[in-house]
């Protein structure tokens, strides 16, 4: 059990490969000794400013800057850290010998994994990322693990593998949520039938048993946690739970919805809305009042609400449609009445809605087509559809803090015969053997509307979750 992956911020008290004297510790294995093999090994290459993809290995700094592409190591995970993969995995030969260097010996091989393990610490025992403040963290549905993201580098800072915790691998994390000051966040777990809380050093600090967990809504006016169902349920209890987050104790709520999935909190924490996936119907819920409103939504088909999202002002609030592939818009000033004051056709299968801090955009992740809708919600039309690698059906998205770039998780996977375009996947930078359907989050510039970068994560990127917004 390697719970070393998990930790961002603090050192763990106890950490196998740590060696502890008092009140400090010292890694068994020091960067120096990995640079030792960085320069008999690669520095012949990797050194300069015309490093091959950027990535220079001349110093720790560099090392921690990755490449071009990405990160080339990520602390405490050795398995997945991409200078271990390509030594070891490569299809065609590992790094460097594929390109007629000479070979790190399985001794060099071990203590760069051992260096991995214990942080990745630098000459004078700093862990990579360790005072990074904007987070951003992707449930790794197909891993039973949750990445996250430097949102300053856009890189992979660690990886919290769950079965670390003693859960299943096929648990399905599927989406997050974060506490406004960043100090917790928490997950739904599909088929562990549990969300999990995690404080900012990914320990796992609590969790609440709730069957089929699907979207996550953080009411940041009071203790509570909602949680709907996952679509991969048929027949899930109509009810939302109903988490305090301080001690994770949960009741549940009947919404009278078959198969609620939408969610989201609406301004000051007295409204919370929802959808069902098998009947056109709104429910507003005041959990302090205990009421529930129902409003019918026309059409003689399902629409099937997948994501609500409410505008920065708290006046607007938005829903995607699977079927019917369109945004309606709902003006919150006429709650309980949740009749649509507008509409706008997407294309096939948005997924999660997400607004730009300025309330003048909507993105949001077409599942069915591999693109991504830019919505202008001044002029209530969509301004653009982006496509582009990486983008392999689209699920989960966020914003960065200061509304620079939109992150959209794609899963990868090959979706069923009859959605021609979504067929399509995403080709990883370097073949593995074992990676053909890593996931995904694609960069979007906001003031170009144009992708950035692409970051690989682990199999199947589902939901996001980043703290609030800066003010």
């Amino acid at each position: 059990m390697r719970q070393s992956r998990g930790f961002l911020f603090a050192v763990p008290l106890v950490v196998t490969g740590l060696v502890i004297t008092g009140a400090s510790m010292r890694p068994a294995v020091s960067y120096t000794d990995v640079q030792a093999i960085f320069d008999a090994k690669c520095t012949s290459c990797h050194a300069g400013a015309e490093a091959p993809r950027g990535l220079r290995l001349d110093s720790w700094d560099h090392l921690v800057a990755g490449s071009d592409a990405g990160e080339a190591i990520i602390a405490y995970d050795a398995d997945n850290s991409l200078l271990v993969e390509l030594a070891t995995k490569l299809v065609g030969g590992p790094h460097p010998t594929e390109v007629d260097g000479p070979a790190l010996t399985d001794d060099e091989i071990a203590l760069l994994r051992a260096w991995i393990e214990e942080g990745a610490r630098g000459d004078s025992g700093q862990v990579p990322f360790a005072d990074a403040e904007h987070l951003l963290y992707v449930a790794d549905q197909g891993e039973a693990m949750v990445s996250v993201i430097d949102m300053e580098t856009n890189q992979v800072a660690r990886n919290v593998d769950l079965t670390a915790f003693g859960f299943q691998k096929f648990a399905l994390p599927h989406h997050i949520a974060v506490e406004p000051d960043g100090s917790h966040w928490y997950v739904s777990l599909i088929a562990g039938n549990a969300v999990l809380k995690f404080d900012r050093n990914n320990q796992l600090v609590g969790q609440a048993p709730i069957e089929w967990p699907g979207l996550l809504a953080l009411d940041p006016n009071s203790d509570r946690l909602y949680a709907a169902r996952s679509m991969a349920s048929v027949d899930p209890p109509h009810r939302l739970g109903v988490i305090e987050r301080g001690d994770m104790s949960i009741e549940e709520m009947d919404v009278f919805l078959p198969r609620p999935h939408a969610l989201v909190v609406g301004p000051g924490g007295e409204d919370v809305f929802t959808s069902s996936l098998a009947v056109n119907q709104i429910a507003v819920v005041d959990p302090v009042e205990q009421t529930l409103e129902l409003t019918p939504m026309e059409g003689d088909k399902p629409h099937v609400f997948i994501g609500f999202a409410v505008s920065p002002d708290g006046r607007w609030m938005v829903g995607t449609t699977e079927i019917t592939s369109k945004l309606f818009i709902f003006d919150l000033d006429r709650v309980p009445d949740m009749t649509p004051v507008g509409s706008i056709d997407l294309p096939t299968a948005p997924w999660h809605p997400v607004y730009t801090p300025d309330g003048k955009f909507v993105y949001v992740g077409n599942n069915w087509d591999n693109s991504v809708s830019a919505i202008d919600m001044e002029k209530r039309e969509l301004a653009k559809v982006i496509t582009g690698n990486g983008l392999a059906q689209p699920h989960g998205s966020a914003v960065s803090p200061d509304g620079r770039y939109v992150y959209i998780a794609s899963r990868n996977l090959q979706m069923p015969e009859g959605h021609t375009k979504a067929t399509h996947v995403y080709h990883p930078r370097y073949d593995l053997g074992d990676n053909a359907h890593v996931g995904t989050v694609v960069v979007i510039d906001t003031s170009t509307q144009e992708i950035v970068k692409v970051i690989e994560v682990e199999d199947y990127a589902s939901g996001l979750g980043t703290a609030a917004r800066e003010n």
